[in-house]
C-alpha cells in the first residue's frame, strides 16, 4: 500500500494545513449550506406537493454525476503538469464553477433548471475535492495525516454546518441566499486555492495509455487490494445512513415531530449548531489520539456504533428534544469518524502516483453517499414513514463496523 508522498522537498505542514482547513471551510459553507438548507426550502417554496420526490430526486440524480467525476478530476490532475502544480489549478477552476451553479439557483424556479444545476455543482465539486484530498496522501507524512484528516473534516462540516447558521437568516429570502454562497465561494476560495501551488513540471510523467486502458485503470481490483474495497464499503454505507436524516431534518421537524414550516426552519439552524458542536468537540481530539496511538480502524468502530446508537432517541421520543439528543450523540460519532478519515484513506492506496485517481474512487463513497443519501431516504420514508429512516440509518453504521474490521494494512 502507497504511504510514501512524491515531493521530495519539505512541506510547510502548518500552511498546507491552514490552506487545507480553510478551502474545506470556505466551499462547504457555500454549497452544502445551499444545499442542505435553502435548497429544500426553495423546493418546498415552489411546488410543496412534491418537495420530498423533488429533493430526492436532485439528490440521486446529482450523485450519479459525482460518481462519474470524482475518479476522473483525480485522474486529470495526476497526469497535470503545470508551474501552479497538478492539483491547485484544478481546484481552483472547481471553486469558480461550484460559485456559478450556486449563482444559478438564485434565478432558477424551473425545475430541470434546479437539477441542472445540481448536477454542475456536483461535477465542479468532484473537481475541487479529488485533487484536494489527493493532496494530504502528496505531501502529508503518515504519522501527521490524522491531524490533517481531522483539520479537514472539522473545516467541511464546520462548513456545511455553518453554513445552515449564517443562511438562517436568508431563510425568507432564499435567492438572496443562494447570490450570498457564490460570492461568498468566489470571493474567498479562490485566493485560497492558490496558496497550495506547488511546481510540479519536474514530477514524473504517467505513462501514456489508450483510452481502454485508462479506463480499465479507474478499476481497484477488491481481491488485490481488499483493504481499499473494504474501505469504500464502510464508508459508503456510513455516510448515506448518516445523511438519510441529516438531509431530510427540515421535513422531519415538519412531518414526524409535528412543527409547521416556520418553526421548522427557526429550529432546523438550532439543531445545525448542536450536531457542530459535537463534531467539533470530537474531531480534533479523534485525529491527535490516532496519530499518538498509531491507530485508525478502532476509532472508525467507535464512532460507528455510537452513530447506531443515536437512532435510538428519535425513535423512544418522536420530539425535537428527542432529536436533538440524538444529533449530538451521532455528531460526536461523526466527528471522531472524520478525525481518522482522509488518514485511513491514504494508507490503504494501491500507488502513491495515482493518488488523485485512486483517492477520486474512494471519494464516490462520500459524495455518492451524501448524494445518493436523500434519494434513498425519500424511498423509505415514502414507503415505511420516517421511524423507517431511524432503522434504516442505525443498520448502516452497524454495517460499517462489520466492514471495518476486515482491513489488515491499518490497525
Amino acid at each position: 500500500m502507497a504511504t510514501s508522498t512524491p515531493y521530495p522537498a519539505p512541506v510547510r505542514l502548518g500552511r498546507l494545513m491552514a490552506a487545507y482547513f480553510g478551502l474545506q471551510l470556505v466551499v462547504n459553507m457555500s454549497n452544502g449550506g445551499a444545499a442542505t438548507y435553502l435548497l429544500p426550502l426553495w423546493l418546498e417554496d415552489i411546488d410543496p406537493a412534491s418537495k420530498v420526490e423533488r429533493y430526492g430526486l436532485v439528490g440521486t440524480l446529482a450523485a450519479v454525476c459525482a460518481i462519474i467525476a470524482q475518479p476522473v478530476w483525480g485522474a486529470v490532475s495526476d497526469r497535470t503538469r503545470t508551474r501552479w502544480g497538478r492539483r491547485a489549478p484544478w481546484i481552483g477552476a472547481g471553486v469558480v464553477g461550484i460559485a456559478l451553479c450556486v449563482a444559478v439557483f438564485s434565478v432558477a424556479r424551473a425545475f430541470p433548471l434546479i437539477l441542472a444545476a445540481a448536477c454542475g455543482t456536483q461535477i465542479f465539486y468532484s473537481m475541487f475535492a479529488a485533487p484536494l484530498t489527493a493532496i494530504v496522501a502528496d505531501r502529508t507524512p503518515v504519522e501527521r495525516r490524522g491531524m490533517v484528516s481531522a483539520l479537514g473534516g472539522a473545516g467541511a462540516y464546520l462548513g456545511v454546518l455553518g453554513g445552515v447558521l449564517a443562511l438562517s437568516l436568508f431563510a425568507q429570502r432564499v435567492q438572496t441566499g443562494f447570490a450570498a454562497c457564490a460570492a461568498f465561494c468566489l470571493v474567498l476560495g479562490a485566493p485560497l486555492a492558490l496558496t497550495l501551488r506547488r511546481d510540479s513540471r519536474l514530477l514524473p510523467r504517467e505513462p501514456q495509455l489508450s483510452w481502454r486502458h485508462e479506463l480499465r485503470s479507474f478499476w481497484v481490483s477488491p481481491r488485490r487490494h481488499p483493504d481499499f474495497a473494504w474501505v469504500f464499503a464502510a464508508r459508503l454505507v456510513l455516510i448515506t445512513g448518516f445523511w438519510g436524516i441529516y438531509s431530510f431534518l427540515l421535513y422531519l421537524l415538519e412531518d414526524y415531530c409535528g412543527l409547521d414550516q416556520d418553526s421548522a426552519a427557526a429550529v432546523y439552524p438550532l439543531l445545525s449548531a448542536a450536531l457542530l458542536a459535537a463534531i467539533l468537540a470530537a474531531i480534533v481530539p479523534g485525529g491527535w489520539i490516532s496519530d499518538r496511538l498509531g491507530r485508525r480502524k478502532v476509532v472508525v468502530i467507535v464512532a460507528s456504533a455510537l452513530i447506531g446508537a443515536s437512532v435510538i432517541f428519535p425513535l423512544a421520543s418522536p420530539t425535537v428534544p428527542g432529536v436533538a439528543i440524538s444529533l449530538v450523540v451521532a455528531g460526536l460519532g461523526y466527528g471522531a469518524y472524520l478525525s481518522v478519515d482522509q488518514a485511513l484513506m491514504t494508507q490503504v492506496l494501491p500507488a502513491a502516483a495515482q493518488a488523485g485517481k485512486q483517492l477520486g474512487i474512494l471519494n464516490i463513497a462520500q459524495a455518492g453517499g451524501q448524494m445518493l443519501a436523500p434519494g434513498i431516504a425519500a424511498t423509505v420514508i415514502k414507503v415505511a414513514g420516517y421511524r423507517a429512516l431511524f432503522g434504516f440509518a442505525g443498520a448502516a453504521a452497524l454495517a460499517a463496523i462489520v466492514l471495518v474490521i476486515p482491513i489488515r494494512s491499518v490497525r
